[in-house]
């Protein structure tokens, strides 16, 4: 191979697709927090719309209390997110804030789906609504570009509870 073409230093290809997929990770999951921000919206909008007893769903407590929920995960997320970033930006160690922001904004994307399907009620769990593609399209959040459980190993190896190398028990 032409070392021109290297991307690095002979034998640092790990190091470099370590950094780059830290990297991805926080990229990729800025779109989870617009899918959140666009299901969250569908959902107020059904709560202010969907009457029962003569009153919008959403003057319920336990379907407000619901989207609150979903609102301060949303939040949470993008703050998160944010830091990631600014960190990255700042030069400074990222890879704890970015598994940190992953893992949150793909659990909280997946908790959204249920409760999107939970709100809609019978109608959230049938194809023609709709509401069933909010879930199915969160799931991957918690697989791709490292799971849920990696990204947990990789914050309990910045708390100091795993060794850097998986092989190191």
């Amino acid at each position: 191979m032409d070392e021109s073409s290297r991307l690095g230093p002979e034998g640092a290809g790990a190091s470099i697709f370590h950094d780059s997929m830290t990297w991805e990770r926080a990229c990729l999951f800025a779109a989870y927090v617009g899918y959140m921000q666009r299901v969250l919206a569908k959902c107020i909008h059904y709560a202010q719309s969907r009457r029962q007893y003569q009153r919008p769903i959403g003057h319920n407590q336990s379907v407000s209390n619901r989207l609150v929920d979903y609102k301060l995960r949303l939040e949470a997320g993008r703050l998160l997110l944010y830091r990631a970033g600014w960190l990255y930006d700042q030069g400074e160690p990222y890879e704890e804030a970015v598994a940190q922001s992953k893992l949150w904004i793909s659990e909280s994307a997946v908790q959204g789906g249920l409760d999107a399907i939970q709100l809609f009620g019978g109608g959230g769990v049938l194809r023609e609504a709709g509401v069933d593609r909010l879930l199915l399209d969160s799931l991957p959040a918690r697989i791709f570009s490292g799971t849920s459980e990696i990204q947990r190993e990789v914050l309990a190896r910045h708390m100091g509870l795993r060794s850097h190398s998986p092989l190191a028990g």
